[in-house]
Order: C-alpha cells, then sequence, then structure tokens
C-alpha cells in the first residue's frame, strides 16, 4: 500500500502567503503615485511575489498568493476594471511565476533566473488588461497602441522586482535563518 505525499500546507507556508499577500498591497500603496508610468508599482509587488515562491516552493503558491494580494489590492484600491479583473491581474502574475519556477530549478535567489520571471510574472498583468480591453469592446489598434508600451514599462519594472527579489532572498539565505535552510548552501552557491 502506497501513501500519498502530504498535500496539506503547512501553517508556516500559509503564514508566508498572507504576508506576501498583504505586501503586494503595501508595496502597491507605497507606489500609487500620480507619476504616468504605467507598471510602476509593480517593482514592489513583483518583488514580494518573487520572494514568497522563493520561500514557499509548492505549485501553485505564487498563485494563491497573487489571489490573496489581488483581492486585498481590489477592495481598498478599486479600480474601474472591478473585483473580477483586478484579482485576475495578479493571479496572472503568480501563476506565471508557479510556471516559471521550476524551469529556473527553483532557485529565485539567483539573479538571471529572478529577473526573467519577474518581467515575465509582471507582463502576465498585461495579458489580463488584454482580456478585459477585448470585453470592453476596445478595438484592436487601440489595444494594439497602448498595450505596447505598457508591455514594455511592465517588463521593465517586472525585471527590476525580480532582480530585488533575488537580492533580497539571498541576504535572508546568507543570514541563516531556520525556516529557509533547504533553500541553498551559501557555501556552494559562493559566486
Amino acid at each position: 500500500m502506497s501513501r500519498r505525499p502530504d498535500a496539506r500546507i503547512a501553517i508556516a507556508d500559509m503564514t508566508v502567503i498572507a504576508l506576501i499577500g498583504v505586501t503586494m498591497l503595501v508595496g502597491k500603496t507605497l507606489l500609487r503615485m500620480p507619476i504616468s508610468v504605467s507598471g510602476h508599482a509593480g517593482v514592489l509587488w513583483t518583488a514580494a511575489l518573487v520572494i514568497g515562491r522563493g520561500v514557499v516552493r509548492r505549485p501553485g503558491s505564487a498563485v494563491l498568493m497573487g489571489a490573496v494580494g489581488g483581492m486585498l489590492i481590489a477592495v481598498f484600491q478599486p479600480s474601474d476594471g472591478g473585483f473580477f479583473f483586478a484579482v485576475a491581474k495578479y493571479v496572472a502574475a503568480g501563476a506565471v511565476l508557479d510556471i516559471m519556477a521550476p524551469l529556473v530549478g527553483e532557485r529565485l535567489d539567483r539573479i538571471a533566473p529572478a529577473v526573467v520571471a519577474g518581467a515575465l510574472a509582471h507582463t502576465g498583468k498585461v495579458a489580463v488588461d488584454l482580456v478585459q480591453g477585448i470585453v470592453a469592446g476596445v478595438t484592436a489598434p487601440v489595444l494594439a497602441a497602448g498595450l505596447t508600451a505598457e508591455t514594455l514599462l511592465h517588463i521593465g519594472f517586472g525585471a527590476l522586482g525580480g532582480l530585488i527579489g533575488a537580492l533580497v532572498l539571498r541576504a535572508l539565505i546568507r543570514a541563516r535563518i531556520p525556516q529557509l535552510a533547504g533553500i541553498a548552501d551559501p557555501e556552494a552557491d559562493a559566486e
């Protein structure tokens, strides 16, 4: 009789998921400045998502973090798109990050993979913007013109968020926090 692996999420992982969701809200709130640059707030919430996925290395954990953060953002910073699209943007970013994490060996403390993962995750939010525009009946030329610059900005800010996330993860690993002991061996990974 074979035993199935335990699919339950540990309390520590649930705590990290909730904390990352709150951090996403705080990051979005802190950078909610009217500077007219699309995606600039993504630097902080993408970094939080990368850090969270680097700590909770379970499939689907970034989706959960995105859902919690998205719901908090939708409630405390309502947008014109409505609750569904507000949450879907962050769930999509989490889904992209969950897909990317195994491809980079779950090592989001490494700069290059974290930068790529952060850029693609933040761009996942643009995909939801595209769907939202189609649902709203925006014409294809208008969508293409608006999303070209927006996509480039989201890639840049997402990459910066991934970089920040990787650097914070490295600092946490080097600090030898017991909860992160299984993530990396600092001596073996010295670069």
